[in-house]
């Protein structure tokens, strides 16, 4: 059974950023949920999720309820509603994110501005938003108030990365609070020359699961150079540890900050 940090809030609120930073940070799975809702809405023209089939949402919520069930080690949730969604399933690290109305609003018409006419932005604004989520809650779960979170983190200052930090820290008790997210942003582009996207081999040159940065470096035999693994990985693909000289399989991935990092990793 998984651990599962569930991240809900208003739209807006960064919710999808910073699960996503979250899951860059440890290597663990990211499930947004309303996504799906979104799609749906955009194919079929639709304003806002509120339009669409009420069976759709039930069925996704269903997924996602089974999910904790799923092997990984950890998940990332989130969704406007994801409260509601696993109110009464116990162990669940509840996060609310909150945002001052006008920072919202600003980065609302900055999503629009940036995607142009491919936004994945639906609806007018953040107040029609707001009106129509309340009112697609009431309709969904009409018997459930908003859960009391874990961890309650206002987003209107502060980037993604340094809130996904905090979230990390309190739910694990690592203290995260020196560790420098950007490293790999401000990483030598020789560091990274030679790697590939793909499959590949090498042998672990270190392995420590509980110190920064939670995992260990691989020697790979393409680029000759180290590719980091995260503990996650290693969790998920029920090897357990790792040690110095052990050969192994894996799969070459950005880590969508400007490097790469090894995944799917098996024994040789």
């Amino acid at each position: 059974m998984s651990q599962i940090i569930a991240i809900y809030g208003k739209t807006c609120s960064q919710k999808s950023d910073v699960a996503r930073a979250i899951s860059h940070l440890t290597g663990y799975k990211l499930a947004s949920r309303g996504e799906l809702i979104t799609t749906h809405a955009l194919l079929s023209k639709f304003t806002s999720g509120i339009h669409v089939d009420l069976d759709l949402h039930k069925k996704i919520d269903s997924q996602t309820r089974k999910m904790v069930s799923w092997p990984d080690p950890v998940l990332i949730l989130e969704s406007r509603f994801m409260d509601a969604v696993l109110h009464d399933v116990e162990g669940i690290f509840f996060v609310r994110l909150t945002c001052d109305d006008e920072v919202r609003s600003q980065r609302w018409h900055k999503r629009r501005e940036d995607g142009g006419g491919r936004s994945r932005q639906i609806g007018g604004g953040v107040t029609e938003r707001d009106a129509d989520d309340e009112t697609l809650r009431g309709m969904l779960y009409p018997a459930v108030g908003e859960v009391e979170p874990n961890l309650e983190i206002d987003t209107s200052e502060g980037d993604a990365q340094s809130i996904a930090v905090r979230i990390w820290s309190q739910f694990t008790g690592e203290d995260l609070s020196e560790i420098v997210l950007s490293e790999s942003e401000q990483m030598d582009k020789k560091q990274t020359k030679g790697f590939q996207p793909g499959s590949s081999a090498g042998e672990v040159s270190v392995y420590n699961a509980f110190r920064n940065p939670f995992g260990g470096y691989i020697i790979d035999d393409e680029s000759g150079r180290n590719v980091f693994v995260h503990k996650g990985e290693v969790e998920s693909s029920g090897l357990g540890e790792l040690h110095q000289g052990q050969r192994v399989k894996y799969e070459i991935v950005e880590d969508g900050f400007g490097g790469f990092r090894a995944t799917a990793i098996e024994a040789e």
